[in-house]
């Protein structure tokens, strides 16, 4: 049920050191399931997983809450994976909470930018209505690369 859970089935037969980082991941992930907790307990899950990978264990973390049963926490510093599939965000601070709840209510730019000292611009992503975050330091504010710019010069 794990495998299938996990999508992994196909990869019981294989040893680690012939698995990418996101089915290492997953892989382990089944290994956790298969002692059928109701809780998982995920320390940056995504970290050193590529795009997809890192998308497709949001999805399974989500679906394992929403279709299964298993409650799912999370560290994620990734500001808009957090909002992406967090029913719940805690927001720290040199270990300390700095707010707790809805992502819309934690994520705003006022206490983003002043938990992690640099301007977070928030809004809304249209496609989910979720909070879509965007940390500008000093070179956002330049102009583009203008394309003669990038050319070899002779």
């Amino acid at each position: 049920r794990a495998l299938a859970l996990t999508g992994v089935g196909e990869l019981a037969d294989r040893g680690a050191e012939h698995l990418s980082g996101g089915q290492l991941q997953r892989v382990w992930l089944a290994g956790c399931l298969a002692q059928e907790t109701g809780v998982l307990l995920l320390d940056e899950p995504t970290t050193y997983l590529d795009l997809r990978y890192q998308v497709e264990l949001l999805d399974l973390m989500r679906d394992l809450a929403d279709h299964h049963g298993i409650a799912v926490g999370a560290v994620l510093h990734d500001l808009d994976q957090a909002a992406a599939v967090g029913d719940r965000i805690v927001l720290l601070h040199a270990g300390r909470v700095v707010a707790d709840g809805l992502p819309e209510d934690v994520l705003t730019g006022p206490r983003l930018t002043e938990t992690y000292g640099i301007r977070i611009e928030v809004d809304t992503d249209p496609l989910t209505g979720r909070p879509r975050t965007r940390a500008l330091g000093r070179h956002h504010t330049r102009p583009p690369a203008r394309s003669e710019r990038l050319s070899p010069t002779p």
